[in-house]
């Protein structure tokens, strides 16, 4: 695994890469960074070079507030990073928050894309009653800090069979955020309510995309993931049963296999 950073408005993004062969970018969620993928990795197909980008105010990188607090602005910087690595076309899989970005950047720059993933994540806009509990939680953080509310938040984006018997995985996520600020988790969160619904993304998108679903995924619930399913014109499923929010943590092995079928496909 090699570690690099690229120069974006005067601030470094850090990112790894790993492997040799097509290019794909995997990026995290909120709350994570790009270590979140490090049990997954050693099981994805060699073949390929995948490109793990810590996104600003995550991992190594630095807080950037006016990319941070902006779906389509952190789309920018990492398709500004790629474009720097000389990658003209890649795979996209995002986790979540990650998704909600990579459907940013294939709006801004659909050619680059030749595949996307949506691991537990949506096209969907916020709900009111969803950008209402993101505030509650802004206010939290703001006045008892991230690490609080990590440490109430990560549990629930697990199955609860999986938090009863993996403990030390779900501590080893809260323990690798240790060292996010407030200021960064409340930006991510004020993107997240602005960003609006990209449905006619999928339903335009002339590439495959992969739709990775928990059936125990509170944050991104099944039932709505399943609205989204048929509106690209080539689409591969997989409903993770007894799976939260976390798949890859959750059943790694799973995870794994799913992308490495949808890659395939991509050949």
């Amino acid at each position: 695994m090699q570690t690099s950073s690229f120069l974006y408005q005067q601030q470094p993004i850090f990112f790894r890469s790993s492997g040799n062969g097509k290019p794909v970018v995997l990026l995290h969620g909120f709350g994570e960074d790009s270590r979140v993928f490090d049990a997954l990795l050693p099981h994805l197909p060699d073949g390929y070079q995948y490109f793990l980008p810590d996104l600003p105010g995550s991992g190594a990188s630095p807080f950037q507030p006016t990319i941070s607090n902006s779906i389509d602005a952190m789309a920018t910087a990492v398709l500004a990073l790629m474009q720097a690595q000389q990658v003209s076309s890649f795979t996209i899989l995002g986790h979540s928050m990650g998704g909600y970005i990579a459907l940013a950047m294939m709006e801004q720059q659909p050619a680059v894309i030749n595949g996307m993933g949506l691991i537990h994540s949506t096209a969907f806009a916020d709900s009111e009653e969803k950008k209402m509990n993101r505030r509650k939680a802004m206010t939290f953080m703001q006045e008892n800090g991230a690490k609080a509310f990590l440490k109430t938040a990560i549990p629930g984006l697990f199955a609860p069979a999986f938090v009863d018997t993996n403990a030390a995985v779900v501590d080893t996520l809260f323990q690798q955020g240790n060292d996010f600020s407030a200021a960064a988790l409340v930006a991510y969160y004020e993107a997240m309510i602005a960003r609006p619904d990209r449905t006619e993304i999928l339903r335009q998108s002339q590439v495959p995309v992969l739709f990775l679903v928990g059936d125990e995924d509170k944050a991104v619930p099944m039932q709505d993931v399943l609205q989204q399913v048929y509106l690209p014109e080539q689409s591969m499923v997989h409903i993770m049963r007894g799976i939260g929010h976390m798949g890859m943590l959750e059943d790694t092995p799973a995870t794994a296999q799913h992308i490495a079928s949808f890659l395939c496909l991509l050949n």
